[in-house]
């Protein structure tokens, strides 16, 4: 006999995307039941992971918490959601129980993209599955043993990953096919000081270079090595392949829902799907546009996702117009040893790419005062406006333990479409030992305007 379960919102999906929703439908529909449906019982910080390898030191250190969501009300079930009857309104789980719902949001997250090298299917070939067993099987079982690791890919999860693994003792060859490391995301001064603070931590840095095939032992079932297109061959034990990531829509394309050709579930400003407003989509399965072009927006962040769950949250029952998804951003942050890096929006390169008239300011001081201070950094920040307007539209910091408060205040001044002239007068708090002598973005926008106004 088929269960039948019932509940006025079923999100499908555990992640970022669909606790950050499932906590504020709670809070915002508090007569609503909310029910949560995920096919593990421990859940990862998807951010978090690489650290497992080395800082963390295991899985049970990176589990994420469910507390705020039961404490609000909601319901967690472990299980598959195997298939969707929009017409019927229920779902049904692999084990045949079915659900009954009101409202639907989607948070089925994203898969690791495996690009076609031959060899890709070779026993010591790892992807980065945000799965806990999946992880912990790595840790424990897979890893130990291992001497030499390539990686594939070097953007921040390959970097990560790079630094936390060779905390094991492991020699680790990271490889990006671009000419630098990050060069997505970062202008070539930041890049070239996260690689060259990798190698001088022992990482070995091939960028230019393309994988041309995984190579086997003569078992032709274990790794021997790899194969790089210029001609060169790495020998490796192991490759963690970290190329990317792309949406998991599988359950969206079986209930017949619109899909942009960037892959992703089609969602309005309020994540609704197009075919009908009773259903969501949100974190990384769904469609993402860019702040300031509403191109799409590949980059696939937990603080996206969880941004994307608050909006469905708040707008499942009735829209609120002023709490729209305005667009990704995309802010980012990571840390090699001391030096802290990240970026929020567009770069210098990236905004003359698009089209953009830009002009720049860079400042580079202490990111306390004095600067004898114990544990102080040099913070160097730049900033980029767009010509035409003065607004803001990106900043990248490298520094120390300031630089993610730096970037989140960035981040801030971007949305509210902050100018030039209202940073240059951006008032701030100082002390010696927590602050720069001049905030970062005010030294950064005071010399972007001398440079526009071309004084001395």
């Amino acid at each position: 006999m088929t269960t039948t379960l019932e509940t006025d919102v079923l999100i499908v999906g555990g992640g970022p995307a669909g606790m950050m929703c499932g906590i504020t439908a709670a809070q915002f529909w508090p007569s609503r039941r909310v029910l949560l449906v995920r096919p593990e019982e421990q859940a990862v910080v998807p951010c978090g992971i690489p650290y497992i390898f080395g800082t963390l030191g295991g899985t049970d250190e990176d589990l994420a918490g469910r507390a705020p969501f039961l404490a609000a009300g909601g319901r967690i079930l472990i299980g598959r959601i195997a298939s969707v009857n929009r017409d019927a309104r229920h779902a049904t789980l692999e084990d045949g129980t079915r659900i009954a719902w009101n409202r639907l949001v989607l948070a089925t997250g994203s898969t690791p993209f495996v690009p076609p090298i031959d060899g890709h299917a070779l026993d010591g070939v790892f992807q980065i599955h945000k799965q806990y067993d999946y992880l912990d099987e790595l840790l424990s079982e897979r890893l130990p043993g291992v001497a030499t690791l390539a990686i594939l890919g070097g953007g921040f999860i390959g970097v990560e990953f790079s630094d936390e693994l060779r905390k094991r003792g492991i020699e680790v060859h990271l490889i990006e096919q671009r000419p630098r490391l990050l060069g997505a995301s970062f202008d070539a001064d930041a890049s070239e000081a996260v690689a060259a603070r990798l190698r001088a931590l022992g990482v070995k840095v091939h960028t230019g270079a393309t994988v041309a095939a995984i190579e086997a032992q003569a078992d032709g079932v274990r790794v021997a090595g790899v194969r790089l297109d210029n001609g060169g061959r790495l020998s490796v034990e192991a490759v963690l392949i970290a190329i990317g990531t792309r949406p998991d829509t599988r359950l969206a394309g079986d209930m017949g829902l619109t899909l942009s050709r960037s892959g992703g579930i089609w969602v309005d400003g309020f994540q609704q799907c197009r075919e009908d407003p009773q259903i969501f989509a949100v974190g990384d399965c769904a469609h993402k546009q860019d702040f300031f072009t509403r191109h799409a927006n590949h980059a696939l962040l937990a603080s996206q996702a969880a941004a994307e769950g608050r909006i469905a949250g708040m707008n499942l029952y009735g829209l609120k117009l002023p709490r729209t998804n305005a667009g990704t951003i995309a802010v980012y942050a990571s840390q090699i040893d001391e030096l802290a890096f990240g970026v929020a929006g567009l770069t210098e390169h990236s905004a003359r790419d698009i089209g953009f008239e830009v002009f720049t300011g860079d400042a580079r001081l202490p990111d306390h005062h004095p600067a004898t201070m114990p544990g102080t950094h040099e913070v160097h920040c730049r900033l980029v406006f767009d010509a035409n307007s003065e607004r803001l539209i990106g900043g990248q910091v490298i520094g120390g333990p300031t630089t993610a408060e730096i970037l989140n205040t960035l981040a801030v001044a971007i949305q509210l479409r902050a100018t030039a002239t209202d940073l240059a007068s951006f008032q701030f708090g100082s002390h010696p030992r927590l602050t720069a002598p001049v905030h970062p973005i005010v030294a950064a926008t005071g010399e972007a305007l001398r440079r526009r106004l071309g004084t001395a």
